[in-house]
């Protein structure tokens, strides 16, 4: 899959996914400061799933009626919690996220929305 990460998913993510033979791109690599309009842009652009941990580009979705190729937000968690959660997710709802669902993930539940 092709993933693009947001500033605040960790290197560990990174390095999980890259051994895991995805394609991945790293808002950290290009702009740091880069908005979070820009950041979907260039996902839907390069047709990459965004990883992260905050909301905004739910909410870009859901009430600017944003496009995108899928959204990937985990719970803020300790670093080896976040690795797990993902593990789950990809192993789990891998095609909810290739075919553009955005994918809630915390400890206690995996959510699934739709455009």
């Amino acid at each position: 899959m092709r993933f693009l990460l947001d500033m605040n998913a960790s290197g560990a993510l990174l390095s999980l996914l890259l051994d895991s033979g995805h394609d991945v791109a790293c808002v950290r690599d290009v702009d740091h400061k880069m908005s979070d309009s820009e950041i979907l842009n260039w996902a839907v652009r390069e047709r990459r799933i965004i990883i992260t941990t905050d909301s905004d580009f739910e909410q870009m979705i859901w009430l600017q009626a944003r496009q995108h190729c899928g959204v990937l937000r985990l719970e803020n968690l300790p670093r080896s919690e976040r690795i797990s959660l993902l593990q789950d997710v990809l192993s789990s709802w891998s095609q909810d996220l290739e075919t553009g669902a955005v994918v809630i993930a915390s400890k206690q539940k995996i959510r699934i929305r739709r455009s």
